[in-house]
């Protein structure tokens, strides 16, 4: 028998012997605390009483008081679920106005997963996206300084905090994509999620990561058609489709994505003809997306030419100079 098991054996007799002549009534309790030791899980007929209690305690601004009741009613899986659920938001409410914001937005995280279709699915959804916007303003901030800038936009090198209990201690910028990443999956088409699939998508987007980018602007285009953040979503997933190739050498099936997606949005989205700038970068992008196409094919045509292939060499020679008229490949 290990050390801590045999610890929790003798513990146990002790409650037994100590209960001397209450009998079953005993060893009921010292059952009872063995489960809750263990399992975290056993038979609480105060769990309301507790529940109210610290509903009260919350509401007098006594939130450390209250958490540690409510995480007790929380974790306690025999409780009724509504139960549970109940404690466990107002004890993420309690992190939150005191302002520790990490720990909030894993204690609402852990009610998403543990009561998925819940009450408060869309309030704590809410909170979350509240929290990873502010921890967002940083990365604004840095757009902005670096406004002057071309291209990728690489993470600037800084400290771990340790003044601001408001923030992560590391990597502030990734918690903040991965509480809107759960924002997203718990309330798929909630008031937030289109948001915070947009900004998961321009912080990827602006850090290089175009396939990822693209994953979520896709994704933002599909599921919230109505969203005023589709037309810029669209614009920047062709743009990431196009980046995310690696070059006209590579397969080049993201570029097909793209040209479908440009004419998707001629059709079905009004503001992208209507909006000279984003007509006009609309334009570009297509132009973009077959130079590239063009530049795959005209590769591919020198291949079958160097290695003496010749019927084939004409033929992409001639689709080049056929599909892409008008482009330096065609000349070529």
């Amino acid at each position: 028998m290990t050390q801590p098991a045999g610890r929790l054996f003798a513990a146990t007799l002790a409650a037994v012997f100590a209960g001397g002549g209450t009998g079953c009534t005993s060893w009921k309790e010292t059952r009872t605390q063995t489960a809750r030791f263990v399992h975290g899980t056993y038979d609480d007929p105060r769990a309301e009483e507790k529940l109210a209690e610290g509903k009260r305690l919350y509401d007098a601004g006594e939130y450390a008081a209250a958490r540690s009741i409510l995480k007790d009613v929380a974790d306690n899986k025999n409780n009724a679920l509504a139960t549970c659920e109940e404690a466990r938001f107002v004890q993420a409410e309690c992190r939150r106005m005191e302002k520790s914001y990490p720990e909030a937005v894993d204690t609402y995280n852990k009610l998403l997963v543990d009561h998925p279709t819940g009450a408060h699915r869309q309030a704590a959804c809410a909170r979350m996206f509240e929290v990873a916007d502010y921890w967002l303003d940083d990365f604004r901030n840095e757009i902005e300084a670096r406004k002057g800038e071309h291209g990728v936009l690489t993470k600037s090198l800084s400290w771990p905090n340790v003044a601001d209990k408001t923030k992560p201690t590391f990597a502030a910028e990734d918690r903040a994509l991965e509480a809107l990443d759960h924002v997203h999956t718990h309330d798929v088409v909630g008031p937030t999620a289109d948001q915070a699939l947009f900004w998961c998508g321009y912080v990827n987007y602006v850090r290089g990561n175009f396939q990822e980018a693209d994953h979520y602007f896709s994704q933002l285009a599909e599921l919230h058609k109505d969203s005023p953040y589709r037309p810029q979503a669209v614009a920047l997933a062709i743009q990431a489709k196009n980046n995310s190739t690696g070059g006209a050498v590579y397969d080049n099936r993201k570029c097909a994505e793209a040209l479908q997606l440009i004419h998707q949005a001629k059709a079905t989205i009004p503001e992208m003809n209507q909006n000279p700038e984003m007509a006009q970068a609309l334009t570009k992008a297509e132009l973009a997306v077959r130079a590239q196409q063009a530049e795959k094919d005209f590769k591919t045509a020198e291949y079958y030419e160097r290695t003496h292939h010749p019927g084939s060499a004409y033929f992409y020679y001639e689709l080049v100079r056929r599909r892409y008229s008008g482009t330096r490949y065609s000349d070529m």
